[in-house]
């Protein structure tokens, strides 16, 4: 059986952040586990990674995060996660409060919060027993800049905020390392479609973040603990 450094989980795989994370968590040699749930998503995984998914080193896990049984079937396939990338989430915004619908608040606290819970809920425990590990959650900017309009979005991200410094205050005595990055725009395809007239010279490149997340999970970063590092 062949052997890796570091089993490492990575939710959001598929998108324009998660598909630079997975490939800068491969080529520290990780075997990294992936979970989707859309079948476009796999497929972009599946051309991205082609050849990590033939050697075994890219495994894809048809699973619901969302659900009670989801999370426990990602651990189990990544066959004990050393390192959980919690890169889960979506974006809506542009309106005040009173105009965001019920439903835009379910659907972001679902994507940004309830996913960063309840895989930290599921890898935690065997963490705990191994007395090491590496959480390391992608939460955002807006979370306490707070702009007018994102109150939904920034709000579920600043909950994976406080979801990061009472895990610290919870495990991080117990060999268990847990920080937050938080980006600014993101430099990807669909936000420069979206905000075709912004300057995006001050936008964050995928890979850059990606960059930030391989050092916090190294040996080099493990001196940081509960931080909230902006990207």
């Amino acid at each position: 059986m062949t052997s890796f450094s570091r089993h490492t989980i990575v939710t959001g795989g598929s998108g324009a952040l998660g598909r630079a994370v997975v490939h800068a968590f491969l080529a520290t040699g990780d075997r990294v586990t992936v979970p989707w749930i859309a079948a476009r998503e796999r497929e972009a995984l599946e051309a991205a990674e082609e050849k990590a998914i033939v050697a075994g080193r890219l495994v894809l896990v048809e699973a619901d995060l969302v659900s009670d049984a989801g999370p426990e079937r990602v651990v189990a396939a990544s066959g004990g996660a050393g390192v959980l990338i919690n890169g889960a989430g979506g974006y809506a915004g542009g309106a005040p409060v009173h105009e965001t619908e019920l439903e835009t608040w379910d659907r972001l606290y679902r994507i940004n919060t309830r996913t960063a819970v309840a895989m930290c809920r599921a890898v935690v425990p065997g963490m705990i027993a191994r007395r090491s590990g590496v959480i390391l959650n992608v939460a955002a900017r807006a979370a306490l800049a707070r702009p007018a309009g994102l109150a939904a979005y920034s709000a579920t991200k600043m909950a994976v905020v406080v979801l990061t410094e009472t895990l610290h205050a919870e495990v991080g005595g117990l060999g268990i390392r847990v920080n937050a990055v938080l980006p600014t725009t993101i430099d990807t395809p669909a936000n420069r479609a979206a905000m075709p007239e912004a300057d995006t010279s001050q936008w964050t490149p995928p890979a850059h973040i990606a960059d930030v997340l391989v050092w916090l999970a190294s040996p080099a970063g493990a001196t940081v603990r509960g931080g909230l590092i902006p990207v």
